[in-house]
C-alpha cells in the first residue's frame, strides 16, 4: 500500500530555503548600509578643487602672470574663484 507523506517535496523545501536566504542577504545588506556606508557618505570632506576652495584662487592668480592683459585676468580670479 502506498502511504501518502505529508510533507513538502525536496524542490519545494530548497525554493523555500532560497527565498529565506535571499530575504536574510537582504536585511544583512540593509543593516550594513545604514550602519557603515551612510555615515562615510555623510563625513566626506570637500575635493581640494570644489568651490570654495583657496587653492583655486592661488592657481588663477598664479595663471594669470602669462596673460597679455594682467589685471583683467586678475579681476575675473578674484569675481571668480577668489570671492
Amino acid at each position: 500500500m502506498a502511504e501518502i507523506q505529508s510533507g513538502k517535496t525536496p524542490l519545494a523545501r530548497l525554493v523555500l530555503f532560497m527565498i529565506c536566504l535571499a530575504i536574510a542577504g537582504s536585511v544583512v545588506a540593509g543593516l550594513h548600509y545604514y550602519a557603515v556606508d551612510l555615515p562615510a557618505q555623510k563625513n566626506l570632506p570637500a575635493p581640494e578643487n570644489s568651490v570654495s576652495s583657496t587653492s583655486n584662487c592661488e592657481i588663477c592668480k598664479h595663471n594669470c602672470r602669462v596673460d597679455t592683459d594682467y589685471y583683467a585676468c586678475l579681476a575675473i580670479c578674484n569675481d571668480l574663484e577668489c570671492s
